[in-house]
């Protein structure tokens, strides 16, 4: 229900905090979660394995073989994109860009091949067993996954602004955006921004050209309200954490 009805302004502005964080929590996080998928699929090797069929299990030996490879090179390149990040390096973004996806598509692939199979041949207890570890598969990848969007922004942060803007707007996201304001906290407050809109005066920012910078960078051709203006002046201003 809340992902129907989020705007995905008020998520990118939710995803702009993230970029706060330090690389190396974000890194440390992605581990975690590729450790916890790699145990997650070894149990569901172990299910396999209960067939005694050796076209199964060799199929499914073949398929981990494959996921294992792209997860492999699709950790060196988020390895690579923080390497970026650190170095505030420009150079060849968008190739690198394009290289994840093909890699994450190929792993999200592999996924689902490898998830479909257990469901076909499974039934009762081991179905139920099946179901619980890919639940906790696609939870551990969604952690990921969260990351690299976020890792995408930045992106178009670096290709959009200069390294001082990026610093600048880095120190407003620190200052006054709270790390405990949740995403449904954006979209709750969302409506009392619509209200008060039209008893704000809109000031002239000093940082307006670099909100219009980040608006522009955005995916999605974004298009923003009044709600949303008066949100991210408020986070901009410094009067966001207060609410």
């Amino acid at each position: 229900m809340m992902e129907k009805q989020f705007n995905p302004v008020i998520k990118a502005v939710q995803s702009l905090r993230k970029l706060s964080l330090d690389i190396k929590t974000t890194n440390k996080e992605i581990q975690s979660s590729d450790n916890e998928i790699r145990r997650e699929i070894e149990d569901c090797g172990k299910l396999i394995a209960t067939t005694n069929d050796n076209m199964i299990i060799n199929l499914w030996i073949k398929e981990k073989a494959k996921l294992i490879e792209n997860a492999n090179a699709l950790l060196k390149i988020l390895e690579k994109i923080e390497e970026k990040f650190k170095k505030k390096e420009t150079l060849g973004l968008t190739e690198v860009w394009e290289t994840h996806e093909e890699y994450k598509n190929l792993v999200l692939d592999n996924f689902v091949t490898m998830e479909r199979m257990g469901t076909a041949i499974f039934i009762d207890s081991n179905l139920e067993k099946w179901e619980g570890i890919w639940k906790d598969i696609k939870s551990s990848l969604n952690k990921i996954l969260s990351i690299s969007e976020t890792y995408h922004l930045k992106l178009k942060m670096m290709e959009a602004l200069k390294p001082d803007e990026i610093d600048d707007l880095t120190v407003d996201i620190l200052n006054h955006i709270p790390w405990n304001y949740s995403d449904e906290d954006a979209f709750k407050y969302e409506q009392d921004y619509l209200v008060a809109y039209n008893e704000i005066k809109e000031s002239q920012s000093k940082k307006k050209n670099l909100w219009d910078k980040i608006l522009n960078a955005l995916a999605g051709g974004i298009e923003e309200t009044p709600a949303h203006r008066v949100q991210m002046r408020r986070w901009m201003e410094g009067e966001g954490g207060n609410k």
